[in-house]
């Protein structure tokens, strides 16, 4: 059976992490955890093959809490967002964190299905969170996968 090519797990520079986030994000900031995020606030890892980046995750460091801000893979190897999961996990141990976090919206049932699967469990909901920062920033959409309306947070956690 072929597994496709494997990939190396290495630390994001931080210009190259800023440049791609500034990409992928529609605005200068997302939205984690009820705060606005700038891509200068994070720190990421990327999974490569030579010199190919094939996903990133990325996360904000708070006291013992590691808060996973996003996990991307740009290409159709498999298992890129697991072992970049697996490999922040391993990183928060390392720095002595005790909680890994992800923030997801209530309409990213397959973000949900993805972080249970990996041992996550649902660790508290923000009732009208996006509602709120709607007024602050309207640009974030009222509606998102198969038109769900986007309003409620998603917290999921996992001790480490």
């Amino acid at each position: 059976m072929n597994e496709g090519p494997a990939f190396e797990i290495l630390p994001m520079q931080q210009d190259r992490l800023v440049e791609l986030l500034q990409l992928r994000w529609p605005e200068r900031s997302m939205l984690i955890a009820g705060r606005f995020v700038e891509p200068e606030d994070v720190e990421g890892i990327g999974a490569f093959t030579s010199d190919r980046l094939h996903g990133i995750a990325t996360w904000l460091a708070n006291g013992r809490v590691m808060h996973i801000v996003a996990v991307n893979s740009f290409t159709e190897l498999r298992g890129i967002g697991i072992a970049l999961v697996d490999a922040m996990m391993a990183e928060g141990r390392a720095r002595g964190m005790a909680l890994i976090r992800a923030s997801i919206s209530n309409d990213n049932v397959m973000a949900l299905r993805f972080y249970q699967k990996r041992g996550f469990r649902l660790s508290a909901l923000h009732r009208g969170i996006y509602d709120a920062m709607r007024q602050m920033r309207p640009s974030i959409p009222a509606t998102g996968l198969d038109n769900i309306p986007i309003r409620d947070e998603l917290e999921l956690e996992h001790e480490l």
